[in-house]
Formats: structure tokens, sequence, C-alpha cells
């Protein structure tokens, strides 16, 4: 996305982002360095210590992993003993009897009984205030700095949540910090 000099004009060279009510207010945030690429359209938050990382939701009401419980696809988890990362079946099923070791790194995937379970993030990134969305593609092992979209209209076919389309909820906390899909 370009900026010129002229009061009250943009050039917007993203598709992500377009600008038909009001100008977009985009700013520069801080990202976590978490080694995750995080692509333009992504809805964004602010972690426990103030920096950006994908949002995610559904967090808050993820539950601890159980033996021999059945999960359905796209449900989150955590270890029982804490490591700082969640985890989302991408295979439902039945989980094993004993819990599996649960790998670290990103979206990697380990079975547990007939459930699949893929790394989904690091913890803290459930709460949408002072977020936005990523209004480009940002590599977060080389760079950490991103423009994200902070007020203005974004195309609502471009944002995602976890690679997959926002709920309603979600489209409604976007509106609730300014930002209206279209």
């Amino acid at each position: 996305m370009g900026h010129n000099a002229v009061l009250g004009s943009q050039q917007l060279t993203e598709k992500q982002i377009i600008d038909r009510t009001h100008p977009a207010v985009v700013l520069g945030k801080t990202f976590r360095q978490d080694g995750r690429v995080l692509n333009a359209g992504v809805i964004v938050a602010k972690d426990a210590n103030g920096e950006m990382a994908a949002y995610e939701p559904e967090l808050a009401g993820a539950g601890t992993w159980e033996a021999t419980t059945a999960v359905s696809v796209g449900e989150l988890k955590l270890p029982t003993v804490a490591n700082g990362h969640y985890y989302r079946a991408t295979t439902g099923g039945t989980t094993g009897g004993t819990q599996p070791t649960w790998p670290t790194e990103d979206e990697a995937s380990v079975a547990d009984g007939t459930v699949v379970w893929q790394e989904a993030g690091l913890l803290g990134v459930d709460d949408l205030a002072g977020g936005g969305v990523l209004t480009e593609r940002i590599d977060t092992a080389a760079e950490q700095v991103g423009a994200v979209l902070v007020h203005g209209t974004a195309v609502a076919a471009n944002l995602s949540i976890a690679g997959a389309a926002p709920a309603v909820a979600d489209i409604e906390a976007l509106e609730g910090i300014g930002i209206y899909p279209i």
C-alpha cells in the first residue's frame, strides 16, 4: 500500500484494503517474533506483551486435553501441562488413552487416537482490542513491524482467522473497533 503527499488521497496497490466510505488508518505495529508467516487479510490482535499476533477468538473457551474423548474437526485444546501453545483438531475422532507429545513447531501435527492435532499458535491473542487487519504479508522470523489497518474499510472476502472466513461475531468485533468489511 502506497501513500502520497496529497491530503486526503492515497494509492492502494494491495487488493485487500479499499476505501469507499472513509480513509483507512494503517499503522505500523510490532509483531510477536514467533517465526510465523501471516498473510495479508489476517485479523490480528495484541498479545499479553502488547505485540500483534494472529487473532483466535475461540481460544478463550478452549479446554484442556482429555483421554478417550470425542473431538470434532476445528476444536481447540490445550495440553494438560501448559507449553504456551494451543492445538486445533484437523481430523476428528476420539483421543487416545495417553496424552500425545505436543509439538511446538509452527503448524506441526501429532496423532492422538483417531484425532490429528495441529499446532495452531501461541497463547494470548483472543481479545481483539488494539487489533486490526494485516495489510501485507509479514514473516515474523525476519520482520518485526507490519502494517495493520486499525480504522477503515476492508474487503470481507480477504479477511481470515486461522485460515478460514471470520464468523459474524468476528465481523461485529471488527466493526466495534472501526473496521467495516464490505
